[in-house]
């Protein structure tokens, strides 16, 4: 058996937990709760070391697993030898996630943007998002008449979500991004760009301080996803799934976090304010490489997601389920070709 890595899932939970309790992780009781916290997952490892052995399991499935329970669980399948497949809401429209190597960034989709090029196709693709009901009331900002002409979307994302505390390296809150976003919209060439940014449904954490901060940032809750992207010119994101539904609709897509889609050709990384400033004054240099985006689209359609929701399952979603479990399908063979 390894040797399990407590710190790792540690430092996550907590960071999780400190986004939405700021207060007491700053007091004393922190370290109390660090201790108790990893007495439990140590817990919770030897309860799933015990399940998988009495199960005879020989892969354990998990729901993300980048957060307590499933990370724990896949901890202790990895402790025990053996293989973990990981479960998610899919990538696009009405598809499901699974994949033997992790979600998001941790995907097995190739890193190589010329591998997609050979996938470059004239079918359509699914091109009608799906709106997300938001979880609580927010400010409504500006309504879809009153829209910039010119602006760049940014979707918020859910602050104490894995992708922003585990694949976000230089942006850990929304806050920061509005200062980065600030700090650079005054100083680009086009005095007429706008930043547009709409927050995250599924969030929680209202951003009242934030609305009518800058003259040229405005908000847009009220406003259908699909419809930002659309009539924007750009689309810069930490590394959200807006991404991925915003180079369905043909936009340039700017990057500032680990994103499974950001990979040269497909669309533009951002690693510092310079470079954010740099890439608002050359827009037309972030649309990526056609040939490459598209057969990035592609496959991501026809060979990676599993077509339908997980909770709305038919024939379709079944026999894709069962070639990616049983590794039979092409991005499992493509991923053992690259080994």
């Amino acid at each position: 058996m390894k040797q399990t890595d407590i710190n790792a899932l540690l430092h996550f939970y907590l960071a999780k937990k400190a986004a939405s309790h700021t207060t007491v992780s700053k007091s004393f009781l922190w370290a109390i709760y660090r201790f108790v916290m990893r007495v439990i997952i140590m817990l919770d490892i030897a309860k799933s070391i015990d399940l998988i052995v009495k199960s005879n399991a020989d892969v354990v499935g998990v729901w993300n697993g980048q957060k307590l329970p499933s990370s724990s669980i896949a901890e202790a399948a990895k402790v025990l030898g053996k293989e973990v497949v990981y479960f998610e809401n899919g990538l696009l429209p009405n598809s499901t996630t699974c994949d033997w190597s992790g979600v998001n960034c941790k995907s097995s989709l190739p890193k190589e943007g010329e591998f997609y090029r050979q996938f470059n196709s004239a079918k359509s693709l699914p091109r009608t998002l799906v709106p997300r009901s938001p979880v609580a009331e927010k400010q409504k900002g500006v309504d879809a008449e009153s829209l910039p002409e010119q602006y760049i979307f940014v979707p918020f994302q859910v602050e104490t979500d894995s992708q922003i505390i585990s694949n976000s390296p230089w942006i850990k809150c929304m806050g920061q991004l509005y200062q980065h976003l600030a700090n650079v919209i005054d100083k680009t060439d086009n005095p007429h760009l706008h930043i547009v940014i709409k927050e995250h449904p599924s969030e929680s954490k209202r951003h009242d301080d934030l609305h009518n901060r800058h003259p040229r940032i405005v908000f847009a809750n009220q406003c259908e996803t699909q419809q930002l992207i659309e009539r924007s010119q750009a689309v810069l994101t930490i590394n959200s799934t807006v991404g991925i539904e915003s180079l369905l609709l043909g936009k340039s897509v700017m990057t500032m976090g680990k994103a499974c889609y950001g990979i040269h050709g497909v669309c533009e990384s951002i690693e510092s304010e310079e470079a954010l400033l740099k890439k608002l004054n050359q827009l037309d240099t972030c649309y990526g490489e056609p040939e490459i985006k598209n057969g990035f689209l592609h496959f991501l359609y026809e060979h990676y997601v599993i077509p339908t929701a997980w909770n709305k399952f038919d024939d379709a979603h079944v026999d894709a389920l069962t070639k990616r479990l049983t590794q039979q399908d092409l991005l499992s063979k493509s991923v053992a070709a690259q080994h």
